[in-house]
């Protein structure tokens, strides 16, 4: 559960860092083609970047193996009664939401396909036109085209709406929306999610705006907003025309065409790109040197372990002291025979000390004591 949390705070610094440079360099910019991909590219870095073993090879130190001694380590700290149970408690609780949050989303999405079924519909070049009363109206999802019962395509503005969802459908914005949705439901905790989400809609309706030949015509703009106004949904999931802030489409509409430096603003996405991934590479690197002593010391007591052995089985030593270790101070000397002796390593029962030497092997209950007092 551990290495869980470790990758969703790796995953939240990734899309952070590039969510940043968004905001600063690339946000309100006529990029809308670039930008779309660039988020779309934050969503997917963010997921599997976390996820790829990149390691910084270690200057004159051992090879690198994280996964047994991390295994270990939690094992040993669950058995202390330490915090692990609360991190499993929380970890059951945040998949808890998620799967509530993927479920409401699938309820919204089944919604979406009752309203089709109860209205009649016609196929047109490549979507469904449904004509429906529902307030939301106009909106796309997939190939489905709601339009407002009674509204006139033919109509100037509402030709232009009509043109503006139809670029929705030819742009498979949908499919966009679906997977950050999903992406947001599954990493809830990760606020740069959302502000992806919600950016990615705002691009979706800068390009619909572009297609529809808007650029410039602020005053048409804003005379098919007052035609219909409607405030959206939290969680749906269609492309709504009335959908999203009218302030920065304005903007978007009377500033288009104006994109100082946009090459430049292009070209420094790559090396902040190798920034995270040298970032994120050099964590799990210190996280890694961490478990590398751990694995060096693990490897120094089997070596001990060995050396032991050898001196017993060959018979060149045979009293040894054995401490329990049930807790208690519970230390006896004894004169083992090798065979004995051997056995009471191999099951690896006793910390074992041959004189002279020092202590090889963990144990966990006393058993053997007992039996040869």
């Amino acid at each position: 559960m551990e290495s869980v949390f470790a990758y969703l705070l790796q995953s939240a610094l990734v899309s952070g860092i590039l969510t940043a440079y968004y905001w600063i360099a690339l946000r309100n910019r006529s990029l809308h083609g670039y930008n779309r991909l660039y988020l779309l590219g934050v969503l997917v870095l963010s997921i599997l970047l976390p996820l790829t073993p990149i390691h910084w090879a270690p200057v004159g130190g051992a090879p690198v193996i994280g996964g047994t001694v991390e295994r270990v380590e939690n094992a040993g700290r669950a058995a202390n009664g330490g915090w692990i149970p609360w991190v499993t408690i929380g970890g059951w609780v945040a998949a808890g939401v998620s799967l509530l949050l993927v479920v409401v989303t699938a309820c919204r999405i089944v919604q979406v396909y009752r309203m089709k079924a109860r209205q009649s519909f016609c196929r047109m070049g490549g979507y469904d036109l449904i004509e429906t009363d529902d307030p939301r109206a106009p909106f796309s999802f997939f190939n489905n085209l709601f339009w407002q019962r009674g509204a006139d395509p033919d109509d100037p503005v509402n030709n232009k709406i009509l043109r503006h969802e139809l670029a929705h459908i030819g742009g498979r914005h949908s499919w966009d929306g679906l997977f950050v949705q999903l992406l947001s439901c599954l990493f809830w905790m990760n606020p740069f999610f959302w502000a992806i989400r919600r950016e990615l809609r705002l691009v979706h309706e800068f390009i619909a705006d572009a297609a529809t030949g808007m650029q410039g015509d602020a005053e048409g703009f804003a005379r098919m907003l007052l035609q219909a106004a409607n405030g959206g949904r939290w969680m749906e999931p269609v492309q709504g025309f009335f959908q999203s802030p009218i302030k920065r489409r304005l903007l978007m509409i009377s500033n288009s065409g104006r994109n100082g430096l946009g090459l430049l603003r292009k070209m420094l996405v790559l090396p902040v790109v190798v920034g995270v991934i040298v970032l994120v590479s050099c964590s799990k690197t210190q996280k890694a040197a961490r478990y590398d002593a751990l694995d060096q010391a693990k490897l120094e007591k089997e070596q001990l372990d060995k050396k032991v052995k050898y001196l017993i089985v060959s018979d060149m030593v045979q009293k040894v002291k054995i401490r329990g270790m049930n807790g208690k101070d519970s230390s006896v000397s004894l004169n083992l025979s090798p065979m004995d002796a051997k056995r009471a390593m191999e099951q690896k029962i006793y910390r074992v000390e041959v004189e002279g030497h020092d202590p090889v092997i963990k144990a966990d209950h006393p058993d053997f004591i007992k039996a040869d007092r």
